[in-house]
């Protein structure tokens, strides 16, 4: 039986959804910066915020009529607030960093204070000022107004020549100009906004657009053409840096390949020459996936090529359920793994077989990042109802990466509303996350209730009997042939990862089939070296044993960084040479690590009494980090919270700060700890940031 979720096809009934023209993440003064900007620019339209907290999220709405706020409404759960009270509320929501603040443009601003009359804002104090300002101004007032104008460079001939007429028209021209400028402003507020690195060229063409008023409808579109297309570039800039890292991962496993090669011909007497990196990388590089270009599902993702063991027994018999049957207690399914263990090929059975029963039928499957993107994109491009068509009229959604969503609260409310859709329709949902849904943080708790209230299946690392089915059909499926005792000697090499397990048999292969020689298990430990006991050492890195020596940085891997702390502790000393950087309240550290003389900032947008702040700005934090430096002669710097880094700025600004800031630890006699949990960063972000720095995984 369904049991119906609430939810409608929009945030709130009677808003229109407008066009997103600029988005904020809340701060102590985010959203009064932005109605002074707005005042300033005569704006009309409305702010949106969205906060994701304890309970039941809530919103807030505040309409603006020529920049003056004029109706204020506030939601959280079923409770309203109107008026003044209303927009108290969504002020206070608007200081957690973890509210989404959007300017929402292009609509009937008019009607729709008319329609949200309820919550209308007190007026007398405007008036009064209204008929201030309405007061005729002298002839002299205008032409000095005109001065500045052709001081500043802006195009007046137009109002040259207005002056010329009556009292009354000129200055009704004026007035129209003075609008017309603010709207300027406000469009070159936007402008200042945007990372706009790699397109000074179309900058400078809004700029000069700007400078004339009458060319202001083209001006925005331009600026609304550009401020899509550095949210296209910069993605495809992270899809690019992630292609890079895989394939810088790929040249250095090659590497090592080869040199083995070389080593081992050469000990032969044999010729090197025809052995080349490329040809390695032929041989152990994956094939290309190939994907459905209708449902985005990867192709060989079956249930049918998917290993199955005790580890992974349950979730895969739960994902043959809701694939053969749409009418079962498993909806939402919830899939939990870690990085490597098969969620990913799993969402994929159950599309693929779906499809294969009824070819007809509507599946897609994304990652968070994606729909993610794609509702940005449809905000900006005014396409909402296209895309909430698209994806709530699906019969099957499956959704991957879930443990993204943290944090992420307007992306969090259209996720809503889509799983109440097709819930209530009774459409089969399955998701995967590294994690289950009450360990996601800032998540939503009727998110949490949602995803909870099917079936939430774990996925185990493989035992040792299954991690040798499955190299016994990547063998099968390669038609290579192997020593018998090779496969055991893999299998217990690697054990908590099946694409590492996959890699490490793929480099061996290679080596086999670059050598001509049959797969012996002297040639596996030989190419295999490096991974000798290194899950062993990942697993048992003790504190006291570390030997972390000064001008070095590390990348401090735990689920929690309880022991990273204690570490920093010893490497700092009882001195003042220790700087912390964290998202954990500064307080609480000090009492439970005996970090007293230590200074800690406290990493976040909100000021407070619980010590010093720092903004996630990545300029001010290298500042703080090298003025502490300038004043000890030595001690250690630990950085806690890189993913509020990478979502306030972006990896690649992150990355480019980390090493900035390796490099000039590596002159000195510090040390850098880096703390990154399990999850926070994707998996090809977390291994560039290992080749960056030294790894200890506690």
């Amino acid at each position: 039986m369904v049991t119906p979720f609430g939810g409608g096809p929009t945030a709130r009934p009677g808003i229109p959804e407008g066009k997103v023209i600029r988005r904020i993440s809340g701060s102590a003064d985010a959203l009064k910066l932005l109605l002074l900007d707005l005042k300033k620019y005569s704006f009309s339209g409305y702010i949106r915020t969205i906060r994701v907290a304890q309970g039941a999220p809530s919103e807030g709405f505040v309409v603006l009529l020529s920049g003056a706020p004029e109706v204020a409404l506030h939601f959280r759960g079923d409770s309203e607030d109107i008026g003044r009270t209303a927009l108290k509320k969504a002020w206070q929501d608007s200081y957690d960093s973890s509210c989404s603040i959007e300017l929402h443009a292009k609509i009937d601003v008019t009607e729709l204070v008319k329609s949200l009359g309820r919550g209308a804002l007190e007026r007398g104090k405007r008036a009064a000022r209204k008929g201030q300002a309405g007061e005729k101004t002298g002839r002299e007032a205008l032409e000095a107004k005109l001065a500045r104008w052709v001081d500043a460079g802006y195009a007046v001939r137009d109002l040259e020549t207005t002056l010329r007429r009556s009292p009354e028209e000129a200055e009704a021209a004026f007035a129209t100009f003075e609008e017309s400028l603010r709207r300027a402003g406000m469009l070159r507020g936007i402008l200042r906004e945007l990372d706009t690195s790699g397109f000074e060229v179309r900058v400078a063409e809004i700029e000069e657009k700007l400078r004339d008023t009458r060319n202001l409808p083209g001006a925005e579109a331009l600026i609304e053409d550009l401020r899509q297309a550095i949210a296209r570039v910069r993605r495809e800039e992270q899809d690019r840096a992630q292609a890079e890292a895989r394939e810088l991962e790929v040249r250095e496993q090659a590497r090592d390949v080869l040199d083995t090669i070389v080593r081992h011909r050469k000990a032969a007497g044999r010729d090197t020459t025809d052995i080349t990196e490329s040809a390695v990388i032929t041989e152990i590089k994956e094939p290309p996936i190939s994907r459905d270009g209708r449902t985005n599902l990867i192709r060989p993702f079956t249930f049918d090529t998917f290993v199955v063991g005790p580890s992974n027994r349950f979730p895969h018999a739960a994902c043959g359920a809701v694939a053969k049957s749409s009418h079962n207690s498993y909806n939402p399914l919830f899939i939990t793994a870690g990085p490597g263990l098969g969620k990913t090929h799993l969402l994929n059975a159950i599309g693929n077989a779906i499809l294969a029963a009824n070819p007809a039928a509507t599946v897609r499957y994304l990652s968070v990042e994606g729909f993610a993107n794609e509702f940005m994109d449809a905000q900006a491009d005014g396409t909402m109802p296209e895309f909430r068509e698209r994806y709530r009229t699906l019969d099957v959604l499956l959704l991957d990466d879930v443990h993204f969503l943290s944090g992420r609260g307007d992306v969090q409310e259209e996720l809503f509303h889509t799983f109440n859709e097709l819930y209530n329709s009774g459409k089969r949902i399955a998701l995967a996350s590294d994690r289950p849904p009450k360990q996601i943080p800032d998540l939503e708790d009727r998110l949490v209730s949602r995803f909870e209230s099917g079936l939430v299946a774990d996925v185990h690392p493989p035992d040792y009997e299954t991690r040798i089915a499955i190299l016994q059909k990547k063998v099968r499926d390669g038609g290579v042939g192997i020593e018998d005792d090779v496969l055991p000697y893999i299998a217990n090499l690697v054990q908590s990862n099946v694409r590492e397990l996959s890699g490490a048999l793929n480099r061996v292969l290679a080596f086999s089939s670059l050598m001509e020689e049959a797969l012996t298990l002297d040639m596996a430990r030989d190419v295999l070296q490096h991974l000798e006991g290194s899950e062993a050492r990942r697993d048992h890195v003790r504190i006291d044993s570390a030997n972390i020596p000064p001008g070095t940085a590390y990348l401090v891997k735990e689920d929690r960084p309880a022991e990273c702390f204690r570490l920093f502790a010893r490497v700092a000393g009882n001195g003042s040479g220790g700087l912390v950087i964290t998202r954990a309240n500064p307080k609480r550290l000090r009492g439970r690590f005996h970090l007293d003389s230590v200074k800690i900032m406290w990493l976040t947008d909100r000021e407070g009494d619980a010590g010093e702040t720092v903004p996630p700005v990545l300029e001010r934090i290298f500042y703080e980090i090298e003025d502490h430096m300038k004043k000890t002669s030595r001690g250690a710097v630990l950085i806690d919270g890189v993913e509020y880094l990478v979502s306030s700025n972006s990896f690649e600004s992150v990355l480019k700060f980390l090493r900035n800031l390796v490099d000039h630890v590596s002159e000195s006699r510090h040390t850098l700890l880096l703390s990154v949990g399990r999850g926070t960063l994707k998996e090809q972000e977390l291994k560039v940031l290992e080749r960056e720095m030294e790894v200890l995984a506690l």
